[in-house]
């Protein structure tokens, strides 16, 4: 697949999740969806987002939402891929917001995490895929 402006090679999906299938320390999930929880601890206020497949595997991410710049991280990391209507933006202060308005919010359809220390780590999230692989909820004969 290439741009249609400069006519350079982008990132194809496809082999993006053949290469994360080949890595021993890699798991690629087949998200069939999500879950969202928050709480707050000594460091402050946090949101924990859970990714599951179709077999019950999971994997989980964690954003703290304390200092700005934890915030726009978060905004860039999380909001911005995971909102069904990218023009209008997803208005939040709090991360009990985020859960209020968790129905405007949508779920990867592969998501990729290589395995840090003794937990994974979310590295890749794909969205609208349209490939050769399976997404969750499709069959294919």
């Amino acid at each position: 697949r290439r741009c249609r402006e400069c006519d350079t090679v982008l990132v194809d999906p496809d082999d993006m999740l053949k290469a994360a299938l080949r890595l021993k320390d890699a798991l690629v999930l087949r998200c069939s969806g999500m879950s969202l929880q928050h709480g707050h601890d000594e460091k402050g206020e946090w949101l924990k987002i859970t990714y599951y497949d179709e077999d019950g595997a999971d994997v989980s991410e964690r954003f703290r939402l304390q200092t700005p710049a934890q915030r726009t991280a978060f905004e860039q990391l999380f909001i911005r891929p995971h909102t069904r209507t990218p023009g209008i933006p997803l208005r939040w202060i709090t991360a009990a917001d985020i859960l209020a308005q968790q129905a405007l919010l949508r779920h990867p359809d592969f998501v990729v995490a290589r395995m840090k220390g003794q937990y994974w780590q979310v590295r890749e999230k794909v969205f609208d895929y349209e490939g050769r692989f399976r997404r969750a909820h499709e069959l294919r004969g």
